[in-house]
């Protein structure tokens, strides 16, 4: 029997939910891979952004074609409205909130597949169990082999509904952890430009923007 083979008699020992379950994991590890890429660009992007404010004055994220998040903040920045230091801090604020769920991704969506998995996993031990007593109501204790399909379903929906959503979960703790990161070295970043005189990154972005 080919892996082929094999992975179809599980499904098919496993019931419907079986299919539920794959194609939930399916879009979980999709969203992991994707959201794994998405962050090291943009952790990359970041601290090379920190590191120039750091080294250069005259260096401006926003007019360097940047992907970080600094960079989105200075875009999204309405700087006709900034005439001082505190309208530029109270500018930040705002939009900072606006880019934060832009910069988190689908992490949420991962977090809400990872609690799906153990409940579908459940919902499979109940039909299994209900296909059971069905056989037991029916014929008794005569027909072990269909009561042992129900149990069957009952428990290797359980079992991969958690074997999936443990990497899962932990997947996404590290995911988060990098936002965590990124955040850190985005809040550095504002700090150094918050230092800097309002009428020279006006006019940077100005610049930028002809």
């Amino acid at each position: 029997m080919n892996i082929k083979d094999e992975f179809m008699a599980l499904m098919s020992s496993g019931g419907p939910i079986m299919w539920v379950i794959f194609f939930v994991a399916c879009i979980a590890m999709a969203l992991v891979l994707w959201e794994a890429l998405r962050g090291q660009t943009l952790i990359k992007n970041a601290r090379r952004d920190y590191h120039k404010l750091r080294t250069n004055d005259d260096y401006l994220p926003i007019a360097n074609g940047s992907v970080s998040p600094i960079a989105q903040l200075l875009a999204t920045t309405h700087w006709p409205e900034v005439q001082s230091r505190e309208d530029m801090t109270k500018e930040f604020n705002i939009h900072l909130a606006e880019i934060t769920p832009k910069v988190e991704g689908s992490l949420a969506t991962i977090a809400i597949l990872a609690s799906l998995l153990p409940m579908l996993g459940l919902l499979g031990t109940v039909t299994g169990m209900i296909n059971v007593f069905e056989v037991i109501a029916l014929h008794g204790s005569g027909k072990p082999d269909e009561m042992a399909d129900g149990i069957s379903q009952a428990l290797l929906t359980t079992a991969s509904g958690l074997i999936i959503a443990i990497p899962v979960i932990f997947l996404h703790h590290l995911l988060s952890r990098r936002i965590n990161i990124l955040m850190a070295t985005t809040h550095q970043a504002i700090q150094l430009i918050l230092h800097r005189d309002v009428n020279t990154l006006k006019k940077a972005y100005h610049n930028a923007n002809r």
